[in-house]
């Protein structure tokens, strides 16, 4: 009987824990998005940093040691150090981060066209940072260096203080149903104004249609540090001083498939009083796009 009885019980416990819970207990669901935290990659993601070929692990091993960015728990990364020249104010030669460099194909050409500044590319996709040595072997160039890692967490290494007078953000990833997931969201471009010198310039290109509002949505707010958009003239293709965007593989095929290039170009202001108004009239919109 007492086995009996200790059998009964299993089962009603195991019937209350299958029941549905109700309604005032269940949790939310999230409003957006099917990854909440941007720092933690999905599974899909991580497992797509094994996929090397043989050349680009021979790439990473030879040259990483060289040209790559690395760090220990603790430590600040110390980039006058890393290129072996100092980058204070009035110092020739400007230092540039592009966000998302993938395999290096933008980031190698500018190298290559401004050998007077130096170029830290960093992204999460080791294949395309294997790729990106390769490049930067085979054209020579000695003022480039990569980070395999978030933006935020490459940031988070460095000094705090101003350090560079450029970014530059080529066509990131959408990220359509996990909008939090954006390379241009406000917790990031904050950080960006953070290490930027006044007058630095963030340039953003894209072929997504909604991507144009909602960056500039993101960088009007005061969680997304003081920007002002330069107008068109000044996107980075007119602008005197400025090199002309390199054409890449990715936007050579927006283009043969139909989409339009948008190239935006932001500036890092120190007092918040001097943004004035925007060049573009254009109310902050709700970030939601179709699926």
């Amino acid at each position: 009987m007492a086995t009996v009885a200790r059998l009964l019980l299993c089962c009603a416990a195991l019937v209350a824990c299958c029941a549905p819970r109700p309604a005032a207990l269940r949790l939310p669901r999230p409003a957006q998005g099917r990854y909440r935290n941007p720092r933690v990659k999905p599974a899909w993601y991580r497992q797509r940093q094994r996929a090397l070929t043989p050349a680009q692990k021979r790439a990473e091993q030879a040259l990483w040691p060289q040209w790559g960015l690395s760090w220990s728990y603790g430590d600040r990364l110390d980039l006058d150090a890393r290129f072996g020249r100092a980058h204070a104010d009035g110092a020739p030669g400007k230092l540039c981060l592009e966000v998302g460099c993938g395999t290096g194909e933008a980031l190698a050409a500018l190298a290559l066209a401004r050998p007077q500044d130096d170029f830290v590319g960093v992204d999460w996709y080791r294949g395309g940072l294997a790729s990106a040595l390769q490049k930067v072997d085979a054209l020579g160039l000695t003022n480039v260096r990569v980070a395999r890692a978030d933006a935020l967490l490459l940031l988070d290494v460095l000094p705090q203080q101003p350090l560079f007078d450029e970014v530059l953000v080529y066509f990131p990833d959408p990220w359509r149903g996990s909008l939090e997931r954006r390379m241009v969201r406000a917790e990031v471009t904050r950080a960006l104004w953070e290490r930027c010198r006044p007058g630095a310039r963030l340039r953003l290109a894209t072929d997504v249609a909604d991507y144009p509002a909602h960056a500039r949505a993101v960088l009007a707010s005061a969680e997304g540090g003081h920007w002002r958009e330069l107008p068109s003239s000044e996107a980075g293709l007119q602008e005197p001083g400025a090199s002309s965007r390199p054409s890449t593989k990715y936007e050579r095929a927006a283009i043969d498939e139909g989409r339009t290039i948008a190239d935006l170009c932001f500036e890092a202001v120190r007092d918040p009083k001097a943004l004035g108004r925007m060049y573009v009239e254009q109310s902050p919109l709700p970030f939601s796009v179709p699926d």
